[in-house]
């Protein structure tokens, strides 16, 4: 809720600064850069079955990320337009978890497990709302896809897939050049994944799951050729 009102102040100041004069339509194939706000929150669960334990808890983590777009955009001259590109989002965000076991049980049950999620990217396709030549509102739908880094005694699955939605205005003066505005979250799949028994390490009876959501806010400028 707090992402959805954010972006709609966004949305208004936006459009309030916008000039109403005629401009040349902007579309076509488009590259952009951007810097965005991220916040990434994890709920994570260890069950360790032997010894009818659950242990739950939250974590987060900020950063300031850059992000880069390539896409094609319908034309701004009519009422109703679509926007639609392929993001690559690099930087990473860690959650760190220890089995509440002893670590020194031969047959497993300790050990620390770090996920890290990575390098997101994401394909994403935006219905818009054309207010002026210059000016547009839209509506992002997109998925998304991150490279995932396991460490502990545990499976290693490889990547991570989840949804994107997004609301932003697009803003142009009369040019080639663009400003993008955008606010938005990720969900991703839950993670689950079992311990491998090594001796000292996690035992094959205790599971790991995570449900990674990343928030972010992201302005870019972007060049249509």
């Amino acid at each position: 809720m707090k992402t959805i009102k954010s972006a709609l102040f966004a949305v208004a100041a936006l459009l309030a600064l916008t000039s109403a004069s005629s401009a040349g339509p902007l579309n076509g194939v488009y590259l952009e850069v951007g810097t965005s706000a991220i916040g990434a929150e994890f709920d994570g669960k260890i069950v360790e079955t032997a010894n009818t334990n659950t242990s739950t808890g939250q974590v987060g983590k900020t950063a300031v990320t850059t992000s880069y777009g390539l896409g094609y955009m319908t034309d701004r001259s009519r009422k109703l337009g679509l926007d639609v590109g392929y993001m690559w989002n690099p930087g990473s965000a860690t959650l760190k978890t220890t089995s509440s076991a002893d670590a020194s049980n031969t047959t497993g049950g300790g050990g620390e497990v770090t996920f890290e999620i990575s390098d997101s990217t994401d394909w994403y396709i935006a219905p818009m709302i054309n207010m002026t030549e210059n000016a547009s509102l839209y509506v992002k739908m997109g998925k998304a896809s991150s490279d995932l880094k396991i460490t502990g005694d545990v499976q290693k699955p490889g990547s991570m897939d989840g949804d994107t939605a997004a609301i932003g205005t697009i803003m142009s003066w009369d040019s080639n050049l663009y400003i993008r505005t955008e606010a938005g979250m990720t969900e991703y799949d839950t993670l689950s994944i079992a311990g491998l028994g090594t001796t000292g390490g996690v035992a094959t009876t205790t599971t790991v799951t995570a449900d990674p959501t990343v928030h972010y806010g992201k302005i870019a400028i972007g060049y249509k050729f």
